[in-house]
């Protein structure tokens, strides 16, 4: 792929790593423990604790598809974005589109080489 593509996805992921940050920060209060001396039911505690760990779960996708999203900047500043790392063919535009950290083609994804 070349550079002037290459470049094309930059802005693209850098919103998405804003956004990811975004969200991370909104989420940060949700994901804070249950104090066990807070004055509210057992059911409601017990929801409280699931809605916390799903939270947990959200933040943790988010900080992996942000580091993701920062190794595929670093792949553009070498040269080396948008080609797959099995087959060293270019990954389609529409792919990257779709799924800017993207690692490998649609081939090699699917076990097809």
């Amino acid at each position: 792929m070349d550079k002037t593509k290459q470049e094309h996805f930059r802005p693209i992921i850098q919103k998405r790593v804003r956004d990811l940050q975004e969200q991370l920060s909104e989420s940060a209060e949700d994901a804070k423990a249950i104090s066990p001396d807070r004055g509210i039911g057992r059911l409601s505690r017990l929801d409280s604790m699931q809605m916390q760990q799903m939270t947990l779960d959200a933040q943790n996708r988010r900080k992996h598809e942000m580091q993701r999203l920062k190794e595929a900047l670093t792949r553009i500043e070498k040269g080396a974005y948008g080609i797959c790392q099995l087959c060293r063919n270019d990954i389609a535009v529409e792919r990257l589109e779709y799924q800017p950290d993207v690692l490998t083609c649609v081939s090699c994804a699917g076990g097809r080489r």
